[in-house]
């Protein structure tokens, strides 16, 4: 599975965004997550339940069904799986012979996301999900806000490039201010306890979407220091910031933030070759402000759907493109090669096939 020697580029034990909160509900829901159907509900006391989602009788989907109390009932045959995943009701007989269980994951809410563990029961870690004090997500002083969700028919890895190389900012996103900015802006690294980091430092002229980022009083007068912050928690997380504007150089003694932005993005593999791509964002400034919540929701959208369209184009040739031609690496690739670099120990230790020679 290119960029990688595996057959498989699915790292397994993570926790994967399995949905917003908001998504699952009484009534069960699927999605296909590393291979597999996996059907969602809540029980009676709200709690979200994951189960594997095809019937063991007869193997229909699960989500054809119906919740009842706790259980959910196929909607083949009526057989009843617990919360639990056993067997407790098969209508067509008197009571449940043998052992017969369905597979449960772990599904662990936490404020408006719902993170599944799908990996080694041993190696379940609640403490591995990503850290919310980094990027805002349920604290004090924040908001929570363009929450969105893409289908991508392309694997994980190709949106986690993207996401760690922003110089491709001004050929796929032609539509945003100052993006030629980023085209040589220089970087550093740094590896913290939960992330790796990248940090952009830059100046850019003031323009009109800053100016509706952060509002008319803010308006500066000639260049503005910038910079941006990416963190790779995972292959399932990455949180990138928008522009953190500081104050211009000589007009006040200490440069001030204007306020952070991030932008969130969850990636979750359907298959080795799909991705569920999940987006939100939080803020710490302007709060409660809804026309900020639309605008920032509708420039969100339409730059997550231009970079959909370059990786589904850039995933249809893949297989065949690196037959043709060894990869091309520049000096911008630095971070996405180090973060390749982290998944492939990841999948060297989960020990998962190499592909034959």
């Amino acid at each position: 599975m290119y960029p990688f020697k595996y057959k498989s580029s699915i790292v397994k034990n993570r926790w994967y965004m399995a949905a917003f909160s908001t998504e699952i509900t009484r009534e069960p829901m699927e999605r296909t997550m590393l291979n597999k159907p996996v059907v969602m509900y809540r029980k009676e006391d709200g709690t979200p339940v994951a189960m594997y989602g095809l019937c063991p009788h007869r193997y229909l989907p699960l989500v054809e069904g119906r919740v009842e109390g706790d259980a959910i009932v196929c909607g083949y045959h009526g057989f009843k799986f617990a919360d639990n995943g056993d067997c407790i009701d098969i209508p067509s007989q008197d009571k449940v012979t043998g052992k017969m269980c369905q597979p449960v994951y772990k599904l662990v809410e936490r404020g408006p996301i719902c993170w599944i563990w799908m990996g080694d029961e041993d190696k379940c870690d609640t403490d591995l999900i990503p850290p919310y004090e980094d990027f805002g997500l349920d604290q004090p002083d924040w908001d929570f806000h363009s929450e969105n969700y893409f289908h991508l028919d392309g694997r994980s890895q190709l949106l986690i490039d993207n996401l760690m190389d922003l110089t491709h900012l001004p050929y796929v996103h032609h539509h945003v201010d100052g993006k030629d900015a980023m085209a040589k802006i220089p970087l550093v690294t740094e590896e913290h306890e939960k992330s790796y980091r990248v940090l952009r430092h830059g100046k850019a002229p003031w323009n009109d979407y800053f100016k509706l980022v952060f509002g008319p009083e803010a308006q500066f007068d000639g260049l503005c220091d910038f910079s941006i912050r990416s963190d790779f928690y995972g292959p399932e997380f990455i949180s990138t910031s928008l522009p953190i504007i500081s104050s211009i150089p000589g007009k006040t003694e200490v440069p001030k933030e204007l306020g952070t932005l991030m932008i969130l993005h969850g990636i979750t593999p359907e298959t080795d070759h799909t991705t569920h791509y999940f987006g939100f964002s939080t803020r710490n400034f302007r709060l409660g402000d809804e026309s900020l919540d639309n605008f920032q929701l509708a420039a969100d959208k339409k730059i997550r759907g231009q970079d959909v369209v370059a990786i589904n184009a850039v995933e249809k040739r893949l297989d065949f493109a690196v037959t043709q031609q060894r990869e091309l690496l520049v000096i911008a690739d630095k971070p996405a090669v180090q973060v390749r670099r982290k998944i492939e120990a990841m999948l060297a230790e989960e020990k998962i096939p190499l592909e034959e020679a």
